[in-house]
This record gives structure tokens, sequence and C-alpha cells, in this order.
């Protein structure tokens, strides 16, 4: 892996080192270069988790991701810069799922640092952490976008974002760890299932310094840290793969068919008022 190259598509000019500022700097620069994306699965339903794809496609080719991509590349440049870290799986209730009844298809990252246990997660979408959270129950905890909290509940943990003056769920997890076997069973899953909501929706998401940038098919919101949203439902294919490039970052040039991902474009905006949400 090289490092350096990762740190150039970061824009990470800081000593590697295994302390907790070169932690939180990582993780807030690390999501507002490398975009949540699931083009792959939409296309062509083949997205790869071997090390050498996940960094060829987020850092060589200027893709983005989704979770088990991305976390899988934090995984490895954390650990390369000398960071413990531990993979494990959680079950997403962020659309008001019971969490008994969702599968494990989702990826974050457990770090232990001076004596202090951190999760970390660079691919949960619109609501990607920009920096580590304690693992210590019951305490809000500000990031450079929103408060986070982790709740206890039983053998397993709750994590939390405030969205205003209210907290939403976004997954459960336990301390269970996962390997790579693990997370090649979910992701087949995630970016094949006919069930999936990766394989008929485009979604996308980036943090910028002041707030968010998000798109489901053809509704684009950016967000500000205020408080503000702006909305724009976009009815043309071309001007979706000009707000893909400029605004959420990707570059598709070298990796996507974009004459296939054009003609989808078209496809979900026409049939948009009955894409999943």
């Amino acid at each position: 892996m090289d490092i350096e190259a990762y740190f150039n598509r970061i824009g990470y000019a800081g000593t590697p080192s295994p302390t907790l500022a070169c932690l939180r700097e990582v993780l807030h620069c690390h999501p507002l270069a490398i975009p949540f994306e699931n083009i792959d699965s939409l296309v062509s339903g083949k997205v790869s988790l071997s090390p050498d794809a996940v960094f060829n496609k987020l850092v060589t080719q200027g893709r983005g991701g989704y979770c088990f991509e991305q976390n899988r590349l934090l995984a490895d440049m954390l650990t390369e810069i000398g960071f413990e870290v531990s993979t494990h799986a959680a079950r997403v209730v962020w659309r008001g799922m019971d969490k008994a009844l969702m599968p494990r298809t989702h990826m974050l990252l457990k770090i232990a640092l001076d004596g202090d246990t951190y999760i970390a997660d660079a691919g949960f979408g619109g609501l990607t952490m920009t920096g580590p959270v304690r693992l210590e129950p019951g305490v809000e905890q500000d990031s450079p976008h929103e408060a986070f909290r982790i709740d206890q509940d039983g053998d397993d943990y709750r994590i939390s974002a405030r969205l205003g003056q209210q907290w939403k769920a976004m997954y459960y997890f336990d301390l269970s760890s996962y390997i790579s076997p693990d997370f090649e069973l979910a992701n087949y899953y995630v970016s094949t299932h006919p069930e999936s909501r990766f394989v008929s929706n485009l979604v996308v998401a980036r943090p910028f310094r002041n707030g968010r940038h998000a798109l489901l098919n053809n509704a684009y919101t950016k967000y500000s840290r205020e408080g503000v949203k702006t909305e724009k439902t976009i009815s043309d294919p071309d001007e979706l793969m000009t707000l893909l490039t400029e605004i959420f970052n990707i570059r598709m040039e070298a990796s996507v068919d974009t004459q296939k991902l054009r003609a989808i474009l078209a496809d979900l905006i026409a049939g948009s008022t009955d894409v999943v949400t």
C-alpha cells in the first residue's frame, strides 16, 4: 500500500503516528475527499473488497465507495500508520427498521489507543462520521459535523446522531470481530441482491467543511452545519453526471461505463416517484 498516495488523495499533510491528533485529522480528511457512492453496484454488480482493488479504486482512480470499501481502506491505512484496528459489523436501523429484522450489512472500525477505545466509520452515507467517537456509553460527543452518542443495549451498542434537537439511531453493533470472509458475504448481498437499495438506487454523499452534499437518485440536497437545507430535483442525466464529478468529486473516466450509467440515470429520473427511500 502506497500510504503517501493515500495521504495525497485525502489531503493529509501531518506527521503520521498512532496518536489521537493524527487519528482525528485522518478521519476528518478521508470522507471530505473520498465520497460515499454505489455506482459499481448499480451499473455492474461487481464490487471487490480485495485490498489492492479497493486501494486502486478509491485512491488511484479517484473514485468513492460504500462502507465495506471505505472502511477496508481506512483500516489498512490506519494499521500502516501504527494504530491497533479491528473490523466489526452492524445492523442498520437508520430508516426506522427493527434491529431484530436487519442483517449485519454495515462495517465499522474499532481502534484501541492509549487505554481508550474509539469507533471510526468512513462509510455511512449522508451521516458518515468525520471524527472518532470514544466508546463511552451515554456521552454526547462532538465531531467536526454532527454530535454522536453511543448507548449500550445489553451486549449491543447503538450509535446515534443528533439532528437538530433530536437523536436518530444509525445502527447497532457489538464487539465481536469480523474478518474479510464475513464481509465478502455481506458485500455480495448488498451489491447484487434485488432487494438491496444499492442495486436499484443511486446513493452518493460527501461532507464538506461547512456541511454535507447528498444525492438519492435525482434528488440532490445540500445541508449546512447551521441547519439550512437546499433541495433540487434533477431532470437531466447529463446534469447528474456533472454533479457526480464536480460536486461529489468522482472521477469515472477510467473505471465506469459512463454510457451505461447515463442510461441508468435516465431510467431513475423517469421512475423517480417509485424509488425506494
